[in-house]
């Protein structure tokens, strides 16, 4: 067989050697000379040209939603520790409510089935390997529901039942009722709450960080300060109201109701008492003015370390002062590091 070595192309050829062409800057004959590499590779494996571009154009694979929002550059990729990284230091700041409808836009999941198909699909194709299970009796406008979350990493896990959850809370009326963890799992039981009610259980249990960073950014030199302070003396500080500070320097010993007035938004006697016991145990373990506040079912134990028995007299006056503005009678006996409150009896 006589083999003719002129060759005839057409634009169209031309064309589809294009790539091949650039990448040999120019060189028609490399790339020709490539072209037949190609395609004899192609016959080895399936034997006839038509054969080829047959079954190679079915096997070309189709993107999943995912890869073509990839492509598109509305999402990106990243990295399993980048994001490892950010699920940790995010833990407890909620995502905004924008967010979510990106993600799951509740105009196309209608029904709890959809919720539950769209969030194993997100998990699945974002590598999350997290197995979620919703369970209803209502499967559009539930009262009560269960989402169980399965997976080996619970950063991974605690991410997916936020997305869910929230979902729940924000479009069909549920908040939290009860978290039950496993070392692989967790399951949330959900119920509904009160019409025009906030769903106060979900945001505190995905947003318990929120306020504190909002805070910390709007007078982030300050916080930064602090707790240079405070690290710098191993915590061995207390803080004062100033209104307290004030009376100190005054000589007085001080009721300090209105650090508590402020943060209850009432009057000291009108805060019920088992709440006001509360916020004096929070306040003062927080501001470190003593160890700890245990609140007994008849009194307090205020746990202390101060040495001065002259000091340890003023914090017991203290308290009992600000018991007795609290419209309730406390007797009190001391030793050097506890005193307790004993309730006697109250106002009204």
């Amino acid at each position: 067989m006589v083999v003719r070595k002129n060759i005839s192309l057409e634009s169209e050829h031309l064309k589809k050697l294009e790539s091949l062409i650039e990448e040999h800057e120019g060189n028609l004959s490399a790339a020709i000379r490539d072209a037949i590499d190609i395609t004899e590779v192609s016959l080895r494996r399936y034997g006839s040209v038509s054969e080829a571009l047959s079954r190679i154009g079915a096997e070309k694979k189709e993107l999943t939603g995912r890869e073509e929002s990839i492509e598109s550059g509305r999402n990106i990729m990243m990295s399993t520790p980048i994001f490892i990284w950010m699920l940790k230091w995010t833990r407890g700041i909620p995502l905004d409510p924008e967010i979510f409808d990106e993600l799951l836009d509740p105009l196309k999941i209608i029904t709890i089935s959809d919720l539950d198909k769209k969030i194993n699909e997100i998990s699945r194709e974002s590598g999350w390997n997290c197995k979620v299970s919703l369970f209803c009796m209502d499967d559009i406008n539930p009262t009560t529901a269960t989402v169980s979350i399965a997976g080996d990493n619970e950063l991974y896990r605690e991410f997916v039942a936020q997305l869910v959850v929230m979902f729940l809370a924000l479009n069909k009326g549920l908040d939290i009722d009860l978290v039950h963890r496993r070392a692989t799992t967790v399951r949330i039981d959900l119920k509904s709450r009160e019409k025009g009610a906030a769903p106060l259980a979900a945001r505190k249990h995905f947003g318990y960080l929120k306020d504190t960073m909002n805070e910390f950014k709007s007078k982030e030199d300050f916080w930064r300060a602090l707790i240079d302070v405070y690290s710098s003396v191993n915590y061995n500080m207390v803080s004062l109201y100033r209104g307290h500070y004030e009376e100190l320097l005054s000589g007085n010993t001080p009721i300090d109701a209105g650090m508590f007035e402020s943060i209850s938004k009432k009057h000291i006697a009108n805060i019920p008492h088992p709440d006001f016991l509360k916020l004096l145990k929070k306040v003062d373990e927080a501001l470190m003015f003593i160890d700890k506040i245990e609140i007994m079912d008849n009194g307090i134990n205020v746990y202390h370390n101060y040495k001065n028995e002259m000091a340890i007299q003023k914090i017991r006056d203290y308290y009992l002062s600000l018991l007795k503005a609290n419209g309730h009678d406390y007797e009190a006996k001391y030793s050097t590091s506890l005193i307790v409150f004993n309730h006697v009896c109250c106002k009204g």
